[in-house]
């Protein structure tokens, strides 16, 4: 056998583990069950020891809080959805005039529903009401809520699939009135 040869085969069985290194490692990478060296919180490991402390040898107290090894992360606060402002000239309409197709009071969620867009959903809720200003949250359907800047009569917002446009923000009746324009 030649020298080549033998190199050649060499190097084909190191890509070869390589690439099967590679392929273990990001089938790794997305297990989310804890493996052997991160073990799952449970009863007995909690319950503490004779001690009566449940301390480990660094003087931590078993069943702290922990980043369980990368397994959880901090939830990262999100920006609200932007606000566009009415454009120049635009004329406000009377308020609390019940023109808007959408409508929903503080505390409650608008109705009617907003219809689904590419299978999904949203809602918008009515937080509160400051002076001008509504404050809503809208939410996907895959539960992910999120704020909406203050928002005031004939600014929009765009969220995901849907573009709204605010009718009205009455504070006297506690009501927000809004149409969908995309």
């Amino acid at each position: 056998m030649s020298a080549r040869s033998t190199l050649a085969r060499r190097s084909a069985a190191r890509l070869a583990g390589a690439l099967l290194a590679v392929t273990l490692l990001a089938a790794g990478c997305g297990e989310s069950s804890p493996g052997p060296e991160q073990p799952s919180s449970s009863s007995s490991e909690t319950a503490g020891s004779s001690d009566g402390g449940g301390s480990d040898a660094d003087g931590d107290t078993a069943g702290d809080a922990s980043d369980g090894g990368g397994q959880t992360a901090a939830e990262v606060p999100q920006d609200p959805y932007p606000v566009t402002p009415a454009p120049d000239g635009f004329v406000a309409p009377d308020a609390c005039s019940g023109e808007g197709a959408y409508f929903g009071e503080v505390g409650s969620t608008a109705t009617p529903e907003l219809p689904e867009r590419a299978g999904e959903t949203l809602t918008i809720d009515v937080v509160g009401i400051e002076g001008e200003d509504a404050q809503l949250t809208a939410t996907l359907g895959d539960g992910s809520a999120r704020e909406v800047e203050a928002v005031t009569l004939g600014e929009t917002v765009t969220i995901d699939l849907w573009t709204i446009s605010v009718t009205s923000v009455c504070g006297d009746t506690q009501q927000v009135e809004f149409d969908l324009i995309n």
